[in-house]
């Protein structure tokens, strides 16, 4: 007998699926059709209005006008680690989250920042101090420092002065009645 014949099996072959059979193999679900897309060709890039920005020579007045703190990374990837970005999603309403490309020399300049040092991570506050972060790079020691920072960090309301020994105006202030 032939190697492919099996004398325990009986009964017909199988059979394939065709569109024919039933409904379902006939017309996917809508749903199903956005798995058929094409993979992108472009890496992704960072969304303006995310949580992790990157930071050149074209927004640094943004920058710089940001309140709060600012927690900076400076690296030599073309892309933001992973690791980076969860940081960012999970702490963005502590602080505001920047990338720096070692291509951007005149910014690592600016911030006292070699190639040499590279991956550095670093918050920057509103007066301007900054802190370097020291350590074993891991989700839960970028975390605390980060919350550390920002724990540390006035205010902006704190700072300044509010006439008549009061709280300083809320956003919602232009809401009331007058």
């Amino acid at each position: 007998p032939p190697p492919e014949y099996d004398p325990v099996v009986r009964g017909p072959p199988p059979v394939e699926a065709s569109p024919a059979m039933h409904p379902a193999i006939r017309a996917p679900p809508a749903w199903q059709r956005e798995f058929d897309s094409p993979a992108p060709t472009q890496p992704h890039q960072a969304h303006p209005g995310g949580p992790n920005r990157m930071l050149d020579s074209s927004n640094l007045y943004a920058f710089r006008a940001t309140g709060g703190v600012k927690a900076v990374l400076f690296t030599a990837l073309d892309e933001t680690p992973e690791i980076w970005n969860r940081v960012a999603l999970s702490n963005r309403s502590l602080c505001s989250f920047w990338s720096v490309r070692a291509s951007e020399a005149g910014l690592m300049s600016t911030f006292d920042v070699t190639r040499q040092q590279l991956p550095r991570i670093m918050c920057v506050r509103e007066d301007g101090s900054r802190s370097v972060f020291e350590g074993s790079v891991s989700l839960r020691a970028l975390t605390a420092f980060i919350r550390q920072e920002c724990a540390a960090a006035p205010t902006p309301a704190a700072g300044r002065a509010v006439e008549g020994g009061g709280q300083p105006p809320s956003r919602f202030d232009l809401f009331q009645d007058a």
